[in-house]
């Protein structure tokens, strides 16, 4: 850790930036040092020379090396030149990451456009809104049945069909192409306004001409629409610029994060997500390592991705993590040796993960070489990631709630009350940042951006607390609450933590209910960390009723519990646990009525 003289501290975050007595005295100053006048592929090129002895990306086992991505990035720019597309055009493209795609995001940069990575669940008629502006869109092969009634509307003049097997090396690309054609997923119309990738690339001759767009200072450079910006069916696409960008890479590179020439990052996640396009595309590009683009995102895939590939740097969902976890700790159980001592620095992100889970993934990968798991905080608003643990400075299990490590350099946050007052140290409100990593604004919604963007500050929605060492500390969404009648608010989380606090309880999540009677009622879906019997199972529920009588006030209570075999179930679109399902949920509650247990159902409420 690098020696800091110690300042006395005011007892506010924001002023104080305690965080910074863990890095480097020039940090906070080399973050926020934005190259002027250049766009991320002035930047980008100059640092693919520097490190063109690395590869670049690996691909289903080919290797692509920098100066190839360089001369792919050229191709593809000139090829969308003479397609006709413009400066400051908005490019959609639904898809899945491949080598193709990290050329065509730095191509459309080169010539002042920008690409919108779109959101692989998004509605018709959310879609159609988001792509009202566009002319050309990109699709990948597999993903074409998604979009086709939007994509092949007149409005759209050329849609560009980028197959996932045009960069696999020629055994694996015929089995992917044999079984996406038995899915069916060749069906994509043929005629003048569907062209490949492939076709596209043909156009591109390099001319004396240059390519590069002149610089325009706030320029869209990247629009992303991830699982966490979709509110209430609408898509909040994440405007972000060149400046935007360069600042969220720099801050994390002068943060001592863990990338370094040579590197291996795991990137399963689509382009929509931030974090796939920042922590685990740009950042290490950046920084010399060597990207693993892999989009299969089953938990089969995923285990054989951590074992198999060796990637030092991973980044999933704790819903993810704890797939692989089990499974690894079953092969364990069966007598297995697994060698886990690439792992440098795998981080759960997305949604915490709680202390129990992260002390047992700790042990686990301990004894399989590695060191811990570390925890991260992001959101699409600041482009990926703004806190991380770091193996000299590990947050951890101070406190009830996991923390997310420190603010990387370069950034202002701190908690506010409703007031908009900030509080001290250790004290729980809405986290707030002030970044040059910070969006520009929603795309196409003004009134959103007015209300997350406020007089500098990024409202990100989130509870949380800072400590006086700069640990960040988040306990889950500020509206995930239940109203009294009082008009004081109970926070769900703090009810399932408290859930947690038993032993026999692996996992909990509690959510309300609608309720015909007075009483407001909630929900606990819960996760036993055995299998207790009927008897068992009576006695831990009226355990669980008595603990909450005493820490609910008289108003709220307990319906019933959901039990989940294994863990909570989550979302195979966002890798989140799905509270959405699990709101839905109407029937099969456990309840103890007169010292038997029953089961329950939620249309009885209130009869």
């Amino acid at each position: 850790m690098p020696e800091q003289t110690e300042k006395k501290l005011t007892g506010y975050p924001s002023i104080d930036k305690p965080w910074l007595r863990y890095y480097d005295r020039d940090a906070d100053e080399r973050a926020r040092d934005i190259p002027e006048g250049k766009t991320l592929w002035d930047v980008f090129e100059e640092r693919l020379r520097k490190y063109s002895d690395y590869p670049a990306i690996e691909y289903f086992g080919r290797t692509i090396s920098r100066t190839e991505l360089i001369e792919n990035v050229y191709t593809w720019a000139s090829a969308l030149r003479h397609l006709g597309i413009k400066e400051d055009e908005i490019i959609p493209y639904y898809g899945v990451m491949t080598p193709d795609v990290c050329a065509m995001l730095f191509a459309l940069n080169m010539i002042g456009a920008c690409p919108y990575f779109l959101k692989l669940s998004m509605s018709p008629e959310a879609l159609e809104e988001e792509t009202r502006d566009s002319r050309i869109a990109i699709v990948s092969d597999i993903m074409w049945d998604k979009v086709s009634s939007e994509f092949s509307k007149d409005r759209f003049e050329k849609i560009i069909i980028l197959k996932i097997t045009d960069a696999m090396p020629a055994p694996t690309k015929q089995v992917v192409s044999f079984i996406s054609a038995l899915k069916g997923r060749s069906r994509i119309p043929h005629g003048k306004k569907y062209i490949s990738a492939t076709n596209v690339k043909k156009l591109a001759h390099h001319s004396s001409e240059s390519l590069k767009a002149k610089y325009v200072a706030g320029r869209f450079a990247i629009i992303t629409s991830s699982s966490g910006t979709t509110l209430d069916g609408i898509v909040k696409g994440v405007v972000a610029t060149n400046e935007s960008v360069l600042g969220q890479i720099l801050g994390a590179t002068s943060s001592d994060l863990p990338y370094a020439p040579g590197i291996r990052t795991l990137n399963h996640f689509p382009p929509t997500a931030a974090t796939s396009l920042n922590s685990l595309f740009f950042l290490p590009i950046y920084n010399g390592a060597t990207v693993i683009i892999d989009p299969r995102v089953s938990e089969d895939d995923f285990y054989n991705q951590l074992v198999k590939l060796k990637p030092n740097v991973a980044i999933n969902t704790s819903s993810m993590w704890e797939t692989f976890f089990k499974r690894l700790s079953g092969e364990i159980k069966e007598g297995k040796k697994i060698d886990l001592s690439h792992a440098k620095g795998w981080l759960v992100g997305g949604e915490g993960a709680d202390v129990k889970k992260l002390i047992k993934w700790d042990r686990i990968l301990q004894a399989c070489g590695a060191t811990c798991m570390y925890a991260a905080y992001g959101l699409s608003e600041t482009f990926s990631g703004i806190c991380i643990d770091r193996l000299d400075a590990r947050s951890g299990f101070a406190k009830s709630v996991a923390g997310v490590g420190l603010p990387i350099a370069g950034l202002i946050m701190g908690v506010f009350d409703k007031n908009g007052k900030e509080l001290p140290y250790n004290h729980r409100g809405e986290l707030r940042v002030k970044t040059k990593a910070a969006m520009r604004e929603y795309y196409h919604k003004p009134e959103l951006t007015a209300k997350t963007m406020v007089d500098g500050w990024l409202y990100t929605g989130d509870l949380a607390e800072i400590d006086e060492n700069g640990f960040v500390y988040i306990w889950g969404r500020c509206k995930d609450t239940v109203a009294l009648s009082d008009g004081r608010e109970i926070y769900l989380f703090d009810v399932a933590n408290k859930l947690k606090e038993k032993d026999y309880i692996d996992d909990a999540i509690v959510l309300p209910i609608p309720s015909q009677g007075k009483e407001k009622q909630l929900a606990a879906h819960i996760v036993w960390t055995d299998k207790p019997s009927d008897a068992e199972k009576i006695h831990r529920i009226e355990e669980l009723n008595e603990l909450l009588k005493d820490y609910l006030p008289d108003e709220l209570s307990i319906f019933g519990y959901a039990e989940h075999e294994g863990m909570l179930p989550y979302s195979p679109t966002t890798l989140k646990k799905d509270k959405n399902k699990m709101s839905k949920q109407s029937t099969g509650y456990m309840q103890v009525i007169d010292g038997h247990l029953r089961t329950i159902n939620v249309d009885i409420l209130g009869k």
